[in-house]
């Protein structure tokens, strides 16, 4: 066959011609070109030319399972996008199906479109909170409470034996440190947790009171510790501690949203993002709607889209640049390690509780072995969760893969040795919902196949 070179891809090969696509390789991208729909999907590919064919069926097999899912006669769900990026910032897969909203004259799905991550943006806030480590202005290991004295007066939390009635205990051993709270081993959670449903229904168990005047945070999320900082593992408030501490600590006339926005949001031209999303028509106009599945009705939930809001190639800018030779948001290589290598101790009550709370993860790494098998082998870094070994079956992500997720079932994961990163997007509610769980491992195992 007589070499061919498509327009834009320079030394490219055609390779085979099958169903409305032509395939061309060099040595480090294949390009896709769909006749069909006039796209051409470009993969950064470093195997051999069946490996990447294998791939390229994949993300085929993705791209027709989520137009099913989205097609308005069905509308399992309203609408999904999916993006790769490589450490050079480059898109290498960018593709979107569904409509912007329930509206009956709605526009089909703007693959950059904006989306709110919840709880998937937590890792923006630490980065926030190391770049404070790099400037000096606080410690990983020292005490918080200098900076953050309403801590200091939480108690802890315990019952003696089951069906005991809790008690507080008016003192902590060990002090909370930042890295405490970036890899939630500060004791404190969240009202999912049992003890603490029954502290803030219990009228006789004392509440701290606080000055009209006190930060929202301070007021909302002071709760006990349900274990001395360090010993224990629970998802939950650190990260509104963490937001304070950046706000604190982000010098005079600032606060928690003016840092990001100058400290890694301009940096990094991310122009669509922000934590205020109905006060920037640009950005909300532009965002995915959230719809609440009742039974099999889609229905508006548009009060949900709240928080950080970034559009999809924002995200991808900021991924990008952490699994980058050299990010510009965090220099100091120890600092960006918190964010890749697992920090719980092997065998220690921190890392057997992560395991254990498998619920909280499912969405990334699936549930266990069938018949009651070992959990997952994950740890838990400043950013995230990180596969320590083994590839996850559902998802299948790699060993060295640091990801997340947000309430609207939207996912994100990145592997700073194999360079690349990925974000999938959809906005549904409530979290955990089975569609959007899974076109997202879908996704996942598609794109790790065609690009990791």
């Amino acid at each position: 066959m007589k070499p061919h070179h498509p327009a834009g891809s320079c030394g490219c090969i055609l390779v085979a011609q099958n169903l409305g696509h032509t395939w061309y390789f060099n040595l480090t991208t294949a390009y896709v070109l769909d006749f069909r729909s006039a796209r051409r999907h470009q993969f950064c590919i470093n195997t051999s030319p069946t490996a990447a064919l294998t791939g390229i069926a994949a993300m085929d097999s993705f791209e027709a399972k989520l137009a099913e899912a989205t097609k308005p006669e069905s509308r399992r769900i309203l609408g999904a996008i999916g993006l790769v990026v490589n450490n050079k910032g480059e898109k290498v897969y960018h593709h979107a199906s569904g409509f912007q909203s329930l509206d009956d004259d709605a526009q089909p799905l703007d693959p950059d479109s904006t989306f709110a991550l919840a709880s998937a943006g937590k890792f923006i806030t630490h980065l926030a909170a190391l770049q404070l480590v790099e400037r000096g202005l606080v410690a990983l290991d020292d005490p918080v409470e200098k900076h953050l004295p309403e801590l200091a007066s939480l108690p802890l939390i315990s019952r003696d034996a089951v069906g005991e009635p809790c008690k507080l205990h008016p003192l902590t051993v060990n002090k909370i440190t930042l890295r405490h709270l970036l890899l939630h081993t500060s004791g404190l959670s969240s009202p999912d947790v049992s003890l603490i449903r029954e502290y803030l229904a219990d009228d006789n168990l004392a509440k701290p009171s606080f000055p009209d005047d006190a930060p929202t945070i301070v007021k909302h999320f002071s709760i006990p510790l349900v274990f001395e900082p360090g010993d224990g593992f629970a998802y939950g408030y650190s990260i509104h501690w963490t937001q304070l501490l950046v706000g604190r600590l982000s010098g005079s006339g600032s606060n928690f949203l003016h840092y990001i926005q100058e400290n890694i949001f301009d940096p990094l031209g991310m122009a669509s993002s922000t934590y205020m999303p109905r006060d920037r028509p640009e950005i909300w106009n532009r965002r995915l709607q959230m719809v609440e599945r009742e039974g099999k009705t889609l229905l508006p939930a548009d009060d949900a889209t709240q928080g950080l809001t970034c559009s999809v190639s924002d995200t991808g800018k900021i991924l990008a640049d952490l699994i980058s030779p050299s990010p510009k948001v965090l220099k100091d290589p120890a600092l960006v390690d918190l964010l890749f290598t697992g920090q719980l101790p092997q065998g220690s009550t921190p890392i057997m509780d992560l395991r254990s709370d498998q619920e909280n993860y499912m969405f990334c790494a699936g549930p266990c072995m069938p018949g009651g098998g070992l959990p997952p082998a994950v740890n838990w870094t400043a950013a995230g969760m990180v596969v320590e070994s083994g590839t996850l079956e559902l998802t299948g992500l790699p060993p060295g893969t640091v990801t997340w997720q947000g309430m609207p079932n939207v996912m994100w994961a990145m592997n700073r040795e194999r360079g690349v990163a990925m974000v999938f997007v959809t906005q549904v509610i409530p979290v955990g919902d089975e569609e959007a769980g899974v076109l997202g491992a879908e996704f996942m195992k598609s794109a790790w196949r065609a690009f990791g």
